[in-house]
């Protein structure tokens, strides 16, 4: 059923209050981290300034130097990536969707990134899922719940609950075995939830940009374990 909304992105733009909170591809190799391990280390922070502007928001990395994240958090000239808290890193490149959807990959230069495995499937309704991202601009983990799905034109995007705050624009959802199956990008603000964009749309946007060339390559060091040089897990 389609239904009507009134959407809030949910990066944090400086001068906004918290209410104005966005072959086949290979899969990507398990390892020998847990998946709360994983989770904590694959989650990144996403600022983007200039032109007098300076967003934060959340993403999550999909290969040793790739970042998942919402397109309308790359709208400004510079971006940077910080993973553990702490670890700055450059970029090289960013790209955006050209179909529609609110994704954006993110080249990253320096260390490697601890990847997450994405899931199979699309969550269910009632169905709990874990989010990682960074509201006001601190590293949090909240558990939620997909409540059901809204209809936006030809695309399909999962609802759930509790309604995101700013800075978890771009946030994962990942399941009970740590796999991604979902990344947070509005505040439905008629029904008080979140909208993320599901995996299966997800996976199709990636095999997009790995036949374009960007570097999604499974066996990326950073996807085999966690004693891979360079891609330190981050503490809980």
């Amino acid at each position: 059923m389609l239904v009507a909304a009134a959407l809030v992105f949910i990066g944090i733009p400086t001068s906004v209050t918290i209410r104005s909170l966005q072959p086949r591809a290979a899969e990507f190799s398990t390892s020998t981290l847990s998946s709360s391990e994983r989770l904590a280390s694959s989650a990144v922070r996403l600022d983007s300034r200039g032109g007098g502007r300076f967003d934060v928001g959340s993403g999550v990395a999909v290969s040793a130097h790739v970042v998942l994240t919402n397109a309308h958090l790359t709208n400004d000239p510079a971006t940077f990536v910080t993973r553990c808290d702490h670890s700055v890193l450059t970029t090289g490149q960013v790209d955006q969707d050209m179909h529609g959807l609110d994704l954006a990959v993110v080249v990253t230069n320096g260390s490697d990134l601890i990847s997450i495995e994405l899931a199979t499937s699309d969550p269910k309704p009632g169905q709990t899922v874990t989010m990682v991202g960074y509201p006001a601009g601190q590293r949090t983990t909240t558990t939620a719940k997909i409540e059901g799905t809204l209809v936006r034109g030809s695309s399909t995007m999962l609802r759930f609950s509790p309604e995101p705050h700013p800075g978890q624009s771009g946030s994962p959802l990942v399941d009970a075995d740590g796999k991604l199956v979902a990344i947070a990008f509005a505040e439905d603000t008629v029904g008080g939830q979140g909208l993320a964009i599901p995996v299966s749309q997800v996976r199709e946007a990636l095999e997009r940009w790995q036949a374009a060339g960007l570097p999604l390559d499974p066996k990326a060091p950073a996807a085999a374990d966690a004693d891979t040089p360079g891609a330190a897990v981050c503490p809980r």
